[in-house]
């Protein structure tokens, strides 16, 4: 077939429409230090991000569709979005931010694709990578200072008999529902390496919990904050239907994990740990987090 000289300028002009339906911006704020700054962040494609790229000192950073922390469709993205594009227009870069599924996200930071990996959870020194075979995964990430994080623990269906009596043993061989590449709790992590249940991953938290409201497993491992949304809004399903296991496992603070590919991590780390240390004593993310939700109609 003979591509004829008038088809140009349509599909020049389908192509642009198509940009112009993805590139997009908007404008966030917060409050620190009895200011309020206003930061504009761009939107190139569906998954990216970018903050002050005209700035000489720049950071890639990934991270994951996980709300109400954070996701590409909440307001400002989340508090933790909001939270992390104050730190670093604080400390003097721009920014690109990417949503990927988490273990791809790991593996850019562990490989050095990205700088910077959040919001991650503690990690143990004895924790194996996935990525990179006979490497822990401290080897490749350095953790900063926590920040608010929330709980973590065992979630069923409500007419489903748990057996947890907040002992690992009370649950061996139990069928349970993790998502790939996430780091849980260090004794949690420790007895799935061993293979002490029968674990089933998930790509994200969305389908891990449709695996239990089909029935597939037994528990999943989860924050409730992060359930309580995904039913509200994502997953088809009654919050009756789900019950969180007490005990939980634990409260699990947030972090951001710096790749150590990067030349300068090492700096990067202080500075991260000062200006989150500032954030805290000043109540900024305090605020930032009594702040998620307020957006402009505009948004």
């Amino acid at each position: 077939m003979t591509f004829q000289p008038y088809y140009i300028p349509l599909v020049v002009t389908l192509f642009l429409l198509s940009l112009e339906s993805v590139a997009k911006s908007f404008e966030l704020s917060y409050q620190h230090q009895q200011q309020t700054k206003t930061i504009t962040v761009n939107q190139p494609s569906a998954n990216r991000f970018e903050i002050a790229r005209e700035l000489p000192q720049q950071l890639s950073l990934v991270t994951l569709d996980w709300p109400p922390y954070i996701d590409r469709n909440l307001c400002n993205k989340g508090w933790v979005f909001t939270l992390t594009a104050a730190l670093f227009n604080e400390l003097g870069f721009g920014i690109s931010v990417e949503f990927f599924p988490w273990a791809r996200s790991v593996r850019m930071a562990e490989l050095g694709q990205a700088d910077i990996l959040f919001p991650e959870y503690f990690i143990e020194v004895t924790a194996p990578s996935d990525v990179i075979a006979n490497s822990f995964r401290r080897n490749n990430l350095a953790l900063s200072t926590p920040y608010a994080g929330g709980l973590i623990g065992l979630m069923s269906r409500e007419n489903y008999k748990a057996k947890y009596d907040g002992t690992f043993q009370s649950i061996q061989g139990a069928r349970i529902g993790v998502v790939r590449g996430y780091q849980n709790t260090p004794e949690f992590d420790k007895h799935l390496d061993l293979g002490f249940f029968n674990a089933i991953q998930a790509r994200d938290d969305q389908q891990n919990l449709k695996l239990l409201l089909a029935s597939r497993v037994d528990y999943i491992v989860a924050d409730p904050n992060v359930v309580d949304y995904l039913l509200s809004h994502d997953v088809q399903g009654d919050k009756n239907q789900i019950k969180f296991i007490e005990p939980a496992f634990q409260y699990n603070d947030f972090y951001y994990a710096i790749s150590k590919r990067n030349a300068m991590w090492q700096s990067l780390q202080v500075k991260i740990n000062a200006k989150l240390s500032e954030f805290e004593q000043a109540g900024t993310i305090k605020t930032i987090q009594q702040n998620a939700g307020k957006c402009a109609p505009a948004n």
